[in-house]
């Protein structure tokens, strides 16, 4: 199942929010259409307030009466406040709540998602400025989401109260970390919560077609008053200092130091820098015997290049292979780096520029939206240039979304270049439509994709192929008294050919999924995969069989059925086996997440593949991963991580697989105070093998906050 949702990570586009099926607890789905209007009301401005409650009376509350994961009204009640006294805007949620309260969280952004969650989106200027998110737990554990940069992390406060069946939760958000609220005005904003254990997801505002709790064409409207003037945007500085005590095997010890600037140029845009950048600090761990044929996709972990991310890739691709124009963990770590990005009118735009030695990456994004949010389209160019090698791939697309149901989209891109020997075959076309409600889905696409459309900074999991996807789903929700909280089932299919009219690449996929009231998740996944190797064989690449959670998350959810979000302690295990390649092959995948104390948890994995073939020896590998995390606090956080990857992965492989022995040792310590960060560390968890080095690195910020 792993393997499905990996092959066709694209499968279905994050927005139009409806291909998510969220959470389902009882009856079928009603509408409620007095919903749909929109809601208004204005933001008092007064003293600061003090939490004890003796001011709250003054703020303005309103009732978040709308369930958007089921269709429905809410099942329980929650109220939300707000006033501000220009200089931070003041927030207070009460939540009821039958269930038991999820919340083991305590260290702030740490496990987004697995407590229950309160939480409030700003369109300071709608649809042409940027998005702010500020979520809460319980606990008071807070995160918090801008598209302006995806590091945004400015300082603010929140606390948790937590009672019998009921909590209450309070945010103080500085107006300085909003772009656009200094002059005040009418605000698009959503007051949303979120209930983990029956994935209700309730907004203050909504319609019977909503599905998605942060959809701007949903958002009611606040008239919010002027900032004080002291609020407006300044710029940023990032100085880090760096010590490393490593192995001569990697270069020995070595200091150095390094620069992020941004400079604000507008309320909405900004010019990024980085200087002699350093990425040591990054602690994700990627690595996995997960069984693909195609080319590993990685997520990049760098700031530079995760920051402005949302201002690139804004192209459809629904039912299709992953094809990506601009995939930065492909580009390597720049000596310097240099970015504008931003939001003017309805026009978004991004364009940065790595730097390094005999190297140069630039890539450029321009997006339009219009006023009803229906249409939208992107033109994006990435180039590489070296002294050997130059690469231009140029994309257009198009999209559509009726805001209730319906989308569409085509796509075009053209790729020239050293690599490109036929010009006529560096193209890309891509064509798609999808509709959906909170129970069912169906959608297809059409594509042809050109031999030598390959961009270098690009991830095209499979140029030169010409043909088509389809893929349906269907889920029934339990009623009150079922012991089901929802049954699904998902139908997906492509047949691909190349330019000799035999075919490239054929997938088939039926997949069944229950998911209990007591978080237990089984799914079931039956068909056939062929790909074309090198040597012109289509191989059998199948793998299909049972896995089963417990504490369900959104991890072992390929055909995007209901789930109650993420869980900060799943258990699950799941058994596929195929015809792959000239063998049979078995793949086991256990994990387990359990609570080790009130602040630290315990992560285990034992995986295994076996290929076994009718003359030749096996090909066996085992994966084992043990993690501890503990939280220290809500700024500082400790994990250690030992991983070992044993024998010979199946074949055909995408490449990037530990082939004998790989062990990994890492650890790591982060502490976050309002204008600096520490990290200690040890090895990189990123490797197949031990990085043998210790790291030291201090950064300090100099005038607005991180990311902001």
């Amino acid at each position: 199942m792993r393997l499905f949702a990996s092959r066709f990570r694209k499968l279905r586009k994050p927005v139009p929010p409806a291909c998510a099926l969220l959470a389902a607890l009882a009856a079928p789905a009603t509408a409620d259409a007095a919903l749909s209007e929109t809601a208004s009301f204005d933001v008092p401005k007064i003293a600061a307030l003090s939490h004890d409650g003796s001011l709250w009376t003054q703020a303005a509350s309103v009732t978040l009466a709308r369930d958007v994961a089921h269709g429905r009204p809410a099942s329980e009640s929650t109220t939300a406040s707000i006033a501000t006294d220009g200089r931070f805007i003041y927030v207070r949620f009460h939540a009821v709540e039958r269930e038991p309260i999820a919340a083991s969280q305590r260290t702030n952004n740490v496990g987004s998602g697995t407590d229950d969650q309160v939480w409030v989106d700003f369109w300071p200027n709608g649809a042409n400025g940027y998005y702010y998110q500020f979520v809460a737990t319980p606990l008071g554990t807070h995160y918090q989401y801008s598209s302006e940069n995806t590091n945004y992390e400015p300082t603010w406060q929140s606390a948790g109260q937590v009672g019998n069946h009921e909590y209450t939760v309070t945010m103080d958000i500085p107006m300085a970390a909003i772009r656009g609220a200094q002059s005040g005005g009418t605000w698009h904003a959503q007051f949303a919560r979120a209930i983990r254990a029956t994935g209700e997801q309730q907004v203050w505002n909504g319609g019977p077609a909503q599905t998605n709790p942060d959809d701007l064409a949903y958002a009611g409207t606040i008239a919010m008053p002027p900032a004080e003037a002291s609020t407006r945007p300044k710029p940023r500085a990032a100085v880090y200092a760096l010590g490393t005590i490593a192995s001569s095997s990697i270069g020995g010890s070595t200091s150095r130091s390094g620069a992020d600037l941004s400079l604000p140029i507008t309320s909405t845009a900004s010019f990024y820098a980085t200087l002699h950048p350093d990425f040591s600090n990054v602690e994700l761990d990627q690595q996995s015997i997960s069984p693909t044929a195609f080319q590993r996709y990685y997520s990049e972990v760098r700031p530079f290049f995760t920051q402005g991310s949302n201002f690139y890739n804004n192209l459809n691709c629904d039912v299709c292979p992953n094809v990506t124009e601009l995939y930065t963990p492909a580009i390597p770590t720049p000596r310097d780096g240099y970015a504008v990005e931003g939001q003017q009118g309805r026009l978004g735009f991004g364009t940065f520029d790595a730097v390094g030695d005999s190297r140069n990456d630039l890539a450029s994004s321009l997006d339009y939206t219009s006023g009803d949010l229906k249409w939208s389209g992107t033109l994006q160019r990435v180039a590489v240039t070296t002294p050997t090698l130059n690469d231009d791939v140029t994309t257009t697309g198009i999209q559509y979304y009726d805001r209730k149901h319906f989308s569409a989209y085509f796509d075009y891109g053209d790729d020239s270049g050293t690599n490109v020997l036929r010009g006529d075959d560096a193209q890309r076309y891509d064509f798609g439509s999808y509709w959906s409600n909170q129970t069912f889905g169906i959608g297809g696409s059409t594509r042809k994709i050109g031999d030598y459309y390959n961009p270098v900074d690009g991830f095209v999991q499979h140029p030169g192929i010409a043909g088509y996807g389809a893929f349906t789903s269907k889920i029934w929700l339990g009623t009150g008294g079922s012991k089901l909280s929802s049954a699904g089932v998902a139908l997906f299919g492509d047949r691909y050919h190349g330019n000799d009219g035999s075919y490239n690449q054929t997938d088939n996929a039926l997949i069944f999924d229950v998911l209990t009231k007591n978080l237990i998740d089984v799914n079931v996944t039956t068909g056939s995969s062929y790909l074309r190797l090198s040597d012109g064989v289509l191989a059998p690449i199948s793998q299909n069989g049972i896995g089963v959670t417990y504490h369900s998350g959104s991890q072992n959810n390929p055909g995007n059925f209901p789930n109650h979000g993420s869980s900060a302690t799943p258990t699950s295990i799941s058994f596929n086996t195929g015809r792959y390649g000239d063998g049979r092959l078995d793949t086991w995948l256990r994990s387990s997440t359990m609570r080790a104390g009130t602040r630290g948890s315990l992560t285990l994995e034992v995986d295994d593949t076996s290929q076994r073939f009718a003359a030749l020896a096996p090909n066996v590998q085992w994966f084992e991963r043990v993690s501890y995390a503990y939280q220290l606090g809500a700024d500082s956080s400790f994990a250690v991580g030992l991983r070992r990857a044993i024998g010979t992965p199946p074949t055909p492989n995408g490449g990037g697989d530990c082939t004998g022995t790989c062990t990994n040792l890492s650890f790591s310590y982060h502490l976050r105070s309002r204008k600096s960060e520490l990290y200690v560390g040890y090895g990189d968890p990123n490797t197949l093998t031990t990085t043998p080095q210790a790291i030291l690195k201090l950064i300090y910020y100099v005038g607005a906050d991180k990311g902001t």
